[in-house]
């Protein structure tokens, strides 16, 4: 059966790879991305995830319903916290409820976001989290935005905590039509984000984290995942944060990948 899905970063990184497997697969892709568009897609639509009145546009100008939303956009920490805030959390907060409030979401779809290994203790954290759930329109998320006085690289990591618990909550909203909220967390990803992550934790660091599982992800490692919980047999999968690291996050819970023996860890200690 073939399905319409609207993916946000699809120009390049995650989202591109996600897009050709969808494609490859017959679905039919919708893009939104501040990028060229991408080869494959049967619409794109230019959107500045840090701007409501861009996201509000492209959505009111998009005809019909979709059956999948994946929220693939993102920026690093060293892009700003302001920037992180906006897009990686009030931009994804607010396509998925502007496309719900138009009617643009079908009963029995799927959504998925995009989360990261950095938010795998996100349950740790529910009053930083709900510090930005204080912002409960795009507005008053600016404000909290451009209040945060962490950095970019905390903000990056709370904006990611903040996506896992969003899909739990978001899962639980739309049980009742059917709708599954998944997430997705990668640990490190050869995208051309990789170098403001290299920047963000150390460049020692990040090879610490890939000679845990033997090399670096790839897009497409991360796009199985995302495209099967999509499009694929995945219809009894709710509310879940998956894991898509290479084992990385099972390693450093047990011990085998020890976070006290990382080169950041050390640098700590010193």
């Amino acid at each position: 059966m073939t399905k319409r899905i609207l993916l946000t970063g699809a120009s390049t990184g995650i989202g591109n790879a996600t897009l050709r497997r969808l494609v490859a697969d017959g679905h039919d892709v919708v893009s939104l991305d501040i990028k060229d568009a991408p080869e494959g897609a049967s619409e794109h639509h230019h959107c500045d995830m840090s701007d409501p009145a861009s996201i509000d546009e492209v959505v009111a100008g998009i005809d019909g319903s979709f059956d999948g939303l994946g929220n693939i956009a993102g920026v690093a920490g060293s892009m700003g916290a302001e920037l992180v805030l906006r897009v990686n959390v009030y931009g994804l907060r607010h396509v998925t409820e502007t496309l719900l409030a138009a009617g643009k979401l079908d009963d029995g779809g799927s959504i998925v976001n995009i989360a990261s290994l950095a938010g795998m203790v996100w349950n740790r954290h529910r009053d930083r989290i709900a510090e930005l759930d204080a912002g409960q329109d795009f507005a008053a998320g600016i404000e909290v935005a451009q209040a945060y006085d962490r950095g970019g690289p905390n903000a990056y990591t709370l904006s990611k905590e903040w996506v896992v618990s969003y899909t739990k909550q978001l899962a639980g909203q739309l049980v009742d039509r059917g709708i599954r909220v998944n997430s997705v967390s990668p640990g490190p990803v050869n995208t051309p984000l990789f170098p403001y992550f290299e920047q963000d934790a150390g460049v020692e660091q990040m090879a610490w984290l890939n000679e845990q599982v033997g090399r670096v992800a790839t897009p497409d490692d991360q796009a199985q995942v995302v495209a099967w919980l999509l499009a694929g047999e995945s219809g009894w999968v709710n509310g879940v944060d998956l894991p898509v690291d290479g084992g990385l996050s099972a390693g450093m819970t047990v011990g085998w990948a020890n976070p006290k023996d990382s080169p950041a860890s050390r640098s700590r200690k010193s």
